[in-house]
């Protein structure tokens, strides 16, 4: 049992040791080498960039979003419309509630009876209590 610990300590510490020398050999390899400056001039190695696609990504783009933005401005006006219509609807509607509202008030409330007197205080009118049908 003795010898099967010793065995397995040496076995993980032989492949730590390789793993570790394994992991700097790729590190070295993968490392991505920086654009180099030719000493003495003042040219760079510089990767083509093509610029006339990216131009015309940002033309795509630029017209999609144009789209977007016209779209939900036509929808946020319909949407105003819609509201202004229903606002005048309900605003006639109030009016001829409110004036129907206020002649059925005004019908249903009672007259103020005012009374003339003369000059002895007694009343100087005397209308009949119903009116005379013929």
């Amino acid at each position: 049992m003795n010898n099967l610990t010793k065995i397995s300590s040496i076995l993980v510490l032989l492949t730590l040791a390789f793993a570790s020398e394994n992991k700097n050999e790729v590190v070295e390899k993968n490392q991505v080498k920086p654009n180099k400056i030719a000493k003495g001039s003042t040219e760079l190695e510089m990767p083509s960039i093509d610029i006339q696609k990216i131009n015309d990504v940002r033309i795509e783009k630029s017209i999609r979003d144009k789209k977007y933005s016209e779209v939900l401005l036509k929808n946020a006006k319909v949407k105003n419309a819609e509201k202004n219509q229903l606002i005048k609807k309900q605003l006639k509607n109030s009016n001829k509630s409110d004036v129907l509202k206020r002649w059925s008030t005004d019908l249903r409330s009672k007259f103020l009876i005012g009374t003339i007197k003369g000059e002895d205080g007694a009343r100087a009118l005397k209308l009949p209590s119903a009116p005379e049908s013929k």
